[in-house]
């Protein structure tokens, strides 16, 4: 569920959200988010299964990686050692 307006791409598919919607980003697709609102939205993500989700954010929090920032190459790492891959590159609007 999120508040104010993004686009989403899962795979191939692009979608345009606004508040209140939501969409599925399954495990092993890839997929990536901008907001593109007049104002500062809100992403509420949800992991199911969460596998290694927590122990990622915590690692994240270790490294001095605030919560809410996004994902760069410089913690690619970080993010295959718990499973996931960063493919970039970002989002283009």
């Amino acid at each position: 569920m999120l508040e104010g307006e993004y686009i989403v791409e899962v795979g191939s598919e692009r979608f345009h959200l606004k508040t209140g919607d939501c969409v599925l980003g399954p495990r092993r697709i890839p997929h990536a988010w901008a907001s593109v609102g007049e104002s500062t939205g809100k992403l509420l993500l949800s992991y199911s299964p969460a596998g290694k989700m927590e122990e990622f954010f915590a690692h994240r929090e270790q490294l001095g990686i605030k919560k809410g920032e996004y994902a760069s190459a410089s913690n690619a790492d970080t993010m295959r050692a718990y499973g996931m891959e960063l493919v970039g590159p970002a989002l283009k609007i």
